[in-house]
């Protein structure tokens, strides 16, 4: 059976992508340049985190092998002989406020140079504004020798998914379309309606990069809000998630929550992406003040561990601190631009002594932990970062008798709290903030920490 699909890029997003289109009933050709990841998703191994429907990603991937719906290879080539469709995801990386176009630009110049008359391209990455008509399109147009909206079909479609849903949300969510010309947008659109059962919503190409570069920044701002909420309910001693929860009650509001930061490739680029878009006389404050926000968000979080460490007679100088979870957000192994790892950084830099374990991370960082106990032994600090499932079923009570008491623990949504009063240990009822948890064998009280400060 000849395949209809390429997807070219297999990371966090195309990698779904193409097994969706698979479980559609699609049969797709997997492209990506890394020759390691090739092998491994070639042997049904693959690293993102994506249940669906009760199965797991590798599970899926190994599925669509053995029958043949899926085939993966490093050759735009080969993919090229079999396929009348390319979905492209090759991403834009962001170092600071520069985005770097020169992935995605090489990609389109490889496409290009074997693109066939009645091909269609449809790029699904989250774009600079303006880069279909000034990028992406001429560098097709140069390397083929055809003539766009004529020889060939050129759409954009971004995608709108959040990672560990993807499967999922490829096939339910609704989709903004736009092509060179109208056949174009017809060409994408019969490709799409394959796919997801949502509605699809076709526009002009500068709008549907627009919009999903909106989008993202529109969660920035949301998110940045919510951590200024968390200031503001600190100063009040309340409980900003509670406030939270009682505010959304009422229809029009929906607030966000905050955690430790923001992270991932979608949200924290899309300042970026849109400041890239207009010229640099042109200003967009509230977009770059949501972004500092965001980005302060883990020195926050060290600045209150630090105090609360020195309310028990410990600076975070020395101290050894358990970080757990290195994901860019809760139940995700994506460390792309983590507040997590930030996190860690910032907490090393300040000199604390840091070990991190995340169950859903290979071992990639020089601070993190074979095991949950190793990171934890004689910690005098323990901080969430990000929670993975994993951890739902961990009895915190006995790990956590393995550090020190007191022990100071950052557990911003208070999953862990809980289950240490449940086991007799002292621990504030309730507090959002850094807080002190003391073991039932333990005879710690707070005069000691005087003592202690004053030698």
């Amino acid at each position: 059976m000849r395949a209809q699909i390429a997807v070219v890029g297999l990371g966090f997003i195309g990698l779904p992508l193409a097994l969706a289109l698979c479980e559609r009933g699609e049969r797709v050709v997997g492209v990506d340049v890394d020759e390691r990841k090739v092998r491994e998703l070639r042997a049904g191994v693959t690293h993102v985190m994506e249940p669906y429907r009760g199965e797991s990603l590798e599970s899926i991937l190994r599925r669509h092998l053995s029958s043949g719906r899926f085939y993966v290879t490093t050759s735009l080539a080969e993919a090229a002989a079999q396929v009348d469709t390319f979905i492209v995801t090759v991403g834009l990386p962001v170092a600071g406020d520069a985005v770097d176009k020169a992935p995605l630009l090489a990609c389109m110049r490889d496409l290009g140079a074997l693109l066939s008359p009645g091909q269609l391209v449809l790029i699904r990455s989250t774009l600079v504004p303006g880069m279909m008509e000034r990028d992406i399109i001429p560098r097709l147009a140069s390397a083929s020798g055809l003539v766009p909206g004529r020889d060939f079909h050129v759409a954009y479609a971004p995608e709108r998914v959040a990672e560990g849903r993807a499967m999922e949300e490829f096939q339910t969510l609704d989709v903004i379309v736009a092509g060179l010309t109208e056949a174009c947008t017809h060409r994408a659109m019969e490709v799409l309606a394959r796919l997801t059962d949502g509605q699809l919503h076709p526009t002009s190409l500068r709008v549907a990069e627009l919009s999903k570069v909106v989008e993202n920044a529109q969660r920035d701002v949301n998110i940045a809000l919510a951590h200024e909420l968390k200031a503001v309910a600190e100063q009040h001693e309340v409980d900003v998630y509670e406030l939270i929860r009682m505010a959304n009650t009422h229809p029009r509001v929906r607030l966000l929550e905050p955690n430790i930061g923001v992270g991932g490739f979608c949200i924290p680029n899309a300042y970026a992406y849109l400041a890239a878009s207009i010229p640099s006389e042109e200003h967009i404050p509230l977009f770059s003040l949501a972004r500092q926000i965001n980005l302060t968000a883990p020195h926050r979080a060290a600045r209150q561990l630090d105090e609360a460490l020195r309310r028990v007679g410990k600076p975070l100088v020395g101290a050894r601190v358990a970080v757990l979870g290195l994901g860019m957000k809760d139940g995700s192994n994506d460390i792309r631009q983590s507040p997590a790892v930030h996190f860690v950084d910032i907490l090393a830099e300040r000199g604390a002594i840091v070990a991190a374990f995340d169950p859903t991370v290979e071992p990639y960082f020089p601070f993190q932990a074979p095991s949950l106990a190793a990171c934890v032994a004689d910690a005098d600090a323990v901080a969430v970062a990000t929670w993975q499932t994993a951890f739902d079923d961990v009895a915190w009570p006995d790990v956590l008798a393995l550090a020190r008491s007191p022990l100071v623990i950052l557990d911003l949504k208070r999953r862990i709290a809980p289950r240490l009063a449940a086991a007799g240990w002292d621990v504030p009822a309730k507090d959002h903030l850094p807080y002190v948890a003391v073991s039932p064998r333990s005879a710690w009280s707070p005069h000691d920490a005087t003592v202690e400060m004053a030698k």
